[in-house]
């Protein structure tokens, strides 16, 4: 899981690193609160112990294939607000 989501991470930053100017400007915000949130989540996988079930993978490999999918800023922060609302769910 934590390879997957890493993977989806960089893909992210990437492609923010590669969008105008203007559209970075939109994106960083929710950018930098899912890298927070991204923080939380790999803390409570050491201190808990928590298991990573069979959907939990399936929906992060969508939501990667969302991402590498993204083409323009509505569609990356689409991808971005996905994956917050994943690790949300998690770290709950």
């Amino acid at each position: 899981m934590l390879s997957l989501f890493s993977t989806a991470l960089i893909d992210l930053q990437v492609k923010f690193r590669s969008s105008p100017i203007e559209d970075r400007m939109l994106i960083r915000p929710s950018l930098e609160e899912l890298m927070s949130d991204y923080a939380d989540y790999q803390i409570k996988l050491i201190k808990e112990g928590t298991i990573t079930t069979d959907a939990d993978l399936a929906e992060m490999s969508d939501i990667k294939t969302e991402i590498e999918a993204a083409a323009q800023k509505q569609q990356l922060i689409a991808a971005i607000g996905r994956t917050i609302g994943f690790v949300a769910g998690k770290v709950a």
